[in-house]
This record gives structure tokens, C-alpha cells and sequence, in this order.
């Protein structure tokens, strides 16, 4: 008899572009009981997903909903990639990661409300912040940022081991004026999250500021492969900001230190690609021209997602071909 779908525990981990919550993710999947499935549905700005092979790469169950943020497809397509996660996973549990420049009103009502009512269990919201962030004003005066934070029960400052002790007052002013207020205010590193915050209870007296907030519109460009094919450059564009996202051809194989060189020279806000190289399969994610790359699983394909606030990216497909070489 088919399982009747009720009441699945249902998280959202939320933040801002480089908050750190891919690897926050990760690290609760790390925690999870043994004798439960948990499932990770993603959502990524662009067109191209990322996140989805990282988590891949780990073993994670996954469905990805790329091409734009929950909140601006929160109707069909999202209905649909939840019912199927469900349908071909049966989770005990479902975290929800929505891209960094999204806004959560609409996703959070989708969740609680309507079709998904009874199916699904809405316990306690996490945001990530990284505390450097609120000095900037073009960070603090960005609508979905300040109500990821509001519509948040469990706020955590993360990177805190880069954090100063201006950063750090500044966070905890910024926790201490929230109404209501959080259930849970916390400091950590490297996305270190107790999952014993995933049932907490969700606070739905919790108010956008903006909740009108984000339009998204699409965009597509096309760029030259190594192959000399025609390999599509998807791009998005939403709030000032810009996404191009490409997918290589199975089995190319990139030159590591040409390809993190390229990287390391290209201005971005943010930079997340999974390459095939000459040196094994690694994950290279940069955010404030910082650059970190870690060894993973082999994917289906190397892909990149960039997202910049200016037309400066354009040809990254092209540049990138250059960097692929014979075999790995």
C-alpha cells in the first residue's frame, strides 16, 4: 500500500551569498541518525546547479530546482520537485537550501499552507550570516537579506574564526533587536550547526519587512565549448545581480593549476564549480576573492556557476575551454 505522506520534519537553512550554507548542510546530513533518510531539496539562482553535485558528491539524496529563486517559482515547478523527492525518496526529514537572493515569505508560506499543510511538518527556520556582511550597507539595505534574518528562528554567525570583535558586537546588536526574538542565537565555524535546532519549533508570528520584495527575470547567451561546440552559457539576472553557469561535455578534464589560476583572477561576488582536472575531481568555491578547493566524488559533469554584480563574465565558457586538456 503506497506511504500516505504526513507530517515530515521540514527545515529551511537560509543566507546571503557565501554564508556557508551548502557546508552547514552537509554537516547536519553528517548528524543525522543512522536509521533515517533525509532528503535536500536546492535551489540555486542560476541556471546551471552546483550545489546539487556537491551534495551528490557527498552521498546526499538531493533535487534540484535551478533557473531562478523558490520564492519567483514557488508555485508548479516547486510543488512538483517536492512531491517527487518525497515520492522516490520517502524522507524522514527535508531541508530546504533557497538560493542566497531569495526572498523566504512565499516559500515559507508555501510550505505551511495550502497542498502542503498536512504533508509536511514546518519546524524552525536557520539563517547563516556571515557577521562581516553588516558593516556593508549594500548588504544590510538588500530587502531579502534582512528578512532572511527576520523570518529566521535559529540566527547563527558563522565564520566566526574571520570574524573581529567589531563584527562580532555588530551581530550580536543586530540578534538582540529582533522581534519576536530568536529562539536560538549562536556563533560557529565552518557551518557547524546542532542538529538538535532542526526541531525546534517555527515561531509563524515572524514577520517580512519587505515581503513583496524580488522580481527575476531570465536571461540566455551562448559561448564557445572546447569542442568547438555550441555549449550553452545560462545566465540569470535578479536585484543588480548577474549569473553565468555552463556545463561541460562528459569527460573533459581541466589543467588544475591553469583552471585555478583563471579562477583566482576572475572578479565575482560569488564562485562555486565542480571540475574533472589532471590533479582528481575538486570543488572550487570562492566568495569575497577568497578562494578555497577541496578534493570530491566524480560528478556527472564539471560545471561552474558564477554570479557578479557586473557584465565581466561573460566569456568564462570560452576561457575555461582553454583550459582543458587531453586526459585525466
Amino acid at each position: 500500500m503506497p506511504r500516505k505522506f504526513t507530517n515530515i520534519p521540514t527545515n529551511m537553512v537560509m543566507g546571503f551569498l557565501g554564508a556557508g550554507k551548502t557546508t552547514a548542510i552537509l554537516n547536519l546530513l553528517k548528524q543525522k541518525p543512522a536509521d533515517e533518510k533525509w532528503a535536500v531539496l536546492v535551489n540555486e539562482f542560476g541556471q546551471v546547479g552546483i550545489d546539487g553535485a556537491i551534495f551528490a558528491a557527498s552521498d546526499a539524496i538531493v533535487k534540484e530546482v535551478p533557473g531562478g529563486c523558490l520564492c519567483c517559482a514557488v508555485g508548479l515547478p516547486f510543488q512538483v520537485a517536492v512531491n517527487r523527492l518525497l515520492t522516490e525518496v520517502k524522507p524522514d526529514r527535508l531541508l530546504i537550501e533557497p538560493t542566497g537572493l531569495g526572498h523566504p515569505k512565499r516559500v515559507l508560506d508555501r510550505l505551511a499552507e495550502g497542498y502542503f499543510r498536512t504533508v509536511l511538518d514546518v519546524r524552525a527556520n536557520i539563517c547563516l550570516v556571515d557577521p562581516r556582511k553588516l558593516s556593508d550597507s549594500r548588504y544590510t539595505s538588500y530587502e531579502n537579506f534582512v528578512d532572511q534574518i527576520a523570518l529566521s528562528d535559529v540566527l547563527v554567525a558563522n565564520k566566526m574564526d574571520l570574524a573581529d570583535k567589531a563584527a562580532t558586537q555588530l551581530f550580536e546588536r543586530w540578534a538582540d533587536r529582533s522581534r519576536p526574538r530568536k529562539t536560538v542565537i549562536a556563533q560557529t565555524v565552518q557551518g557547524q550547526l546542532d542538529v538538535a535546532w532542526l526541531d525546534l519549533m517555527r515561531n509563524p508570528e515572524r514577520q517580512a519587512s519587505f515581503p513583496n520584495a524580488h522580481q527575476t527575470r531570465s536571461i540566455h547567451r551562448t559561448a564557445e565549448t572546447a569542442l568547438e561546440n555550441k555549449n550553452q552559457l545560462k545566465s540569470n539576472a535578479a536585484d543588480g545581480y548577474q549569473s553565468y553557469g555552463t556545463v561541460f561535455p562528459e569527460h573533459s578534464c581541466f589543467d588544475y593549476a591553469r583552471t585555478t589560476r583563471l579562477l583566482n583572477n576572475l572578479e565575482a561576488e560569488r564562485i562555486k564549480a565542480v571540475f574533472a582536472t589532471n590533479k582528481g575531481w575538486f570543488i572550487f568555491n570562492a566568495v569575497d576573492g577568497v578562494m578555497t578547493i577541496v578534493p570530491c566524488k566524480p560528478s556527472a559533469n564539471s560545471r561552474i556557476e558564477i554570479v557578479a554584480t557586473q557584465n565581466n563574465c561573460q566569456d568564462i565558457s570560452t576561457e575555461l575551454s582553454h583550459c582543458i586538456v587531453n586526459r585525466c
